[in-house]
């Protein structure tokens, strides 16, 4: 019996993730990603919706923080940034895969 494709893809995932953490790009496709964020403002700009969004919570609560700024955080991500970073993994992905 062939395994579900959700499980064979799950299995290729995690594969290529440690390959990727082995190889070392990883690392390297991290720190373009950081200095991207930095070089735009990307950073900054999380940090000071943050630290708005926190005075408003009564308690704190920083689970419900990161819940509430993940998806706005995600979406400030610069396109330019974000196309990089994809085509650098997608250029690991095809070269694993060959």
């Amino acid at each position: 019996m062939a395994p579900a494709p959700q499980l064979a893809q799950q299995d290729l995932h995690d594969a290529l993730r440690t390959r990727m953490l082995q190889s070392g790009h990883y690392s390297t496709i991290l720190d373009a990603l950081r200095t991207k964020l930095e070089a735009s403002g990307w950073e900054d700009q999380v940090r000071d919706l943050a630290r708005e969004k926190a005075r408003g919570q009564d308690p704190p609560n920083l689970q419900a923080l990161v819940q509430d700024l993940e998806p706005t955080a995600l979406g400030m991500i610069p396109a330019e940034a974000r196309a990089e970073i994809e085509a650098m993994v997608r250029a690991f992905v095809e070269k694993s895969t060959e």
